[in-house]
């Protein structure tokens, strides 16, 4: 809340850096969404960050380890290739060797043994190679099921990491519109009562010079505390010369703080003598408690309240 009051706000009442401090803070209570997102995302994103990438790292991991088990099969059944190969070209070999020393060597036989060798290499090589595929195709169908995990793991985590932002957004910008309500009812608060203190303060200036303006008008002094020029003549033609003449003896003009001292000395004299004539006439009619004498004391009760009455004036 705003008091636009020139007056106040350019007085000591009004404390321009506690309220500049207090909507500055007001400021940081904000309930835009952007920023309450970015806040939240402050928030939860390394804890979520840090879950994703622990999901690809295994993921990689994983694959990696697949990869060199493929090469390693690859390795593997190409030896059991060359191995094959190996036994059949020696068992080709022998069987020529063998036909040969029978003096075979140019017989059907020889055709007919080698083509049935190299039919059994052919079904080696072939199981090897249905033998290879088929790992290969597991650890290629493994590492595709780690993708689509990982996949989904990665979906979990970030309709977990929406939800979560929402839930923060929302309780950031609840917490902040009830702190930011708080803090407007405080500002406002001692908004007001700044300015009651300076509407007071006003008031008893305005009294103060109210009372100072009737005290000059009753003596009639001017604002400077000089006493100002008397129209009437004779006697008080007589009073207007005397301040002049005690002026010009004192080298200055009676301010009007020595009149109040002046009026509240007058009125003390005027009590202590008041009080010696009440002691004096109370000594005078000791142990006589007559009508007439509690009569002769009223007189000078009167003479006393008018003494006093006169010199406040």
């Amino acid at each position: 809340m705003e008091i636009n009051h020139s007056g106040y706000r350019a007085s000591d009442f009004y404390n321009a850096e506690v309220m500049d401090a207090l909507n500055k803070r007001l400021e940081g209570y904000s309930t835009d969404y952007a920023t309450l997102r970015r806040q939240a995302e402050a928030e939860y994103s390394p804890t979520y960050q840090a879950e994703v990438d622990a999901l690809n790292e295994r993921l990689k991991g994983q694959t990696l380890s697949a990869q060199n088990e493929r090469q390693a099969l690859d390795r593997a059944y190409e030896r059991q290739r060359r191995q094959a190969n190996e036994t059949y070209d020696r068992g080709a070999a022998s069987l020529n060797n063998a036909l040969t020393a029978r003096g075979l060597g140019r017989s059907s036989l020889v055709a007919t043994q080698g083509a049935y060798l190299e039919g059994q290499r052919g079904q080696a090589l072939a199981d090897i190679s249905r033998a290879e595929a088929d790992d290969i195709a597991a650890i290629n169908s493994r590492i595709a099921q780690l993708t689509e995990e990982t996949a989904r793991s990665r979906q979990s985590l970030a309709a977990n990491y929406a939800q979560q932002l929402d839930n923060r957004i929302n309780q950031l910008r609840s917490s902040n519109q009830s702190a930011a309500v708080s803090l407007q009812l405080q500002i406002a608060a001692l908004q007001q009562q700044g300015y009651q203190a300076y509407q007071d303060w006003l008031l008893k200036e305005r009294a103060q010079a109210l009372s100072e303006a009737a005290f000059r008008e009753q003596y009639g002094l001017n604002e400077d505390g000089s006493r100002r020029a008397s129209s009437s003549s004779g006697a008080s033609g007589k009073a207007k010369s005397t301040p002049t003449a005690a002026a010009k003896k004192t080298g200055s003009a009676t301010t009007l703080s020595g009149l109040i001292k002046s009026a509240v000395s007058g009125i003390q004299s005027a009590l202590s003598k008041a009080a010696g004539a009440a002691k004096s006439a109370r000594s005078q009619t000791s142990g006589s408690k007559t009508s007439g004498s509690s009569g002769a004391s009223t007189p000078l009760s009167g003479t006393v309240t008018k003494s006093i009455k006169s010199k406040a004036l």
